[in-house]
């Protein structure tokens, strides 16, 4: 009986030592179990006259190359994520300043658009272009319809009609002035002066007169002069025609 309560004891001890030995292992690491002198196995170590347990030393280089390698992965990894973020960073303030540039060339070229626009609007009328809107006004105009570029007093034609000079003039007021509220109520969504709107009004109108009259023969030096005058005024506006604001500069003809 005593024997078998001494066994068990002893297994029992061993069995607490092993498990104090993994406890240690585990939570405090095998350099603390190799090295502490307050662990339990150094101070069996000690009682047995040995200055490391058998098979302490291999477990200790082997824990430390994994410390070790843990070690250079983590700041492999964080010089890794320190150029991510350097790089996006750089790339952020190239993209700003790139931003930053496209606005400042955007707003530089609406301010030129617009003093273009402003410049072109504030020249003046020619005086006969400006009597014959007055006489356009007061119910005297040659044509069949009260359009804007009767206003102007624009005409073509063999017997009545104007120079290609004069009546280049005359498109190149009718698309810089407001339209008065005397012409034709069809003629009133032309749009404001020197823009898309009003550049394609104009060229679809005298596309129109071009096409109507096309079959007459009465008509063909008006339509000549139709097709001319269209093809002369999208020459010299296209630009205007292509966005609301102006796109390019061109060159504008002192009348």
């Amino acid at each position: 009986m005593m024997d078998f309560l001494f066994g068990l004891l002893f297994w029992a001890f061993i069995l607490f030592l092993l498990l104090r030995y993994l406890f240690d292992l585990l939570m405090r690491g095998v350099v603390w179990v190799d090295q502490n002198p307050g662990s339990l196995l150094a101070r069996i170590a000690g009682f047995l006259g040995r200055t490391s347990l058998p098979g302490i030393p291999p477990l200790r280089r082997w824990w430390l190359r994994k410390v070790e390698e843990r070690a250079r992965l983590e700041e492999e990894n964080r010089l890794r994520l320190e150029r991510e973020r350097a790089e996006r960073e750089r790339r952020a303030e190239e993209e700003r300043r790139r931003r930053e540039k496209l606005e400042a060339k955007r707003r530089a070229e609406l301010e030129r658009q617009k003093q273009e626009r402003d410049a072109l609007i504030g020249r003046p009328i020619p005086p006969d272009v400006r009597r014959d809107m007055r006489a356009f006004l007061e119910g005297h105009f040659f044509g069949e319809d009260r359009s804007p570029l009767a206003f102007v007093g624009y005409r073509v034609g063999k017997t009545r009609g104007l120079l290609p000079q004069e009546r280049q003039k005359r498109l190149e007021v009718c698309f810089r002035i407001e339209i008065p509220r005397e012409v034709a109520e069809k003629y009133r969504n032309w749009g404001d002066p020197v823009t898309s709107t009003r550049f394609h009004s104009i060229a679809r109108h005298l596309r129109m007169l071009a096409d109507m009259r096309g079959g007459q023969r009465n008509m063909k030096f008006a339509v000549a002069d139709w097709e001319a005058d269209l093809a002369w005024f999208q020459g010299e506006f296209n630009a205007w025609g292509q966005s609301p604001q102006r796109s390019r500069r061109g060159r504008y003809r002192r009348w």
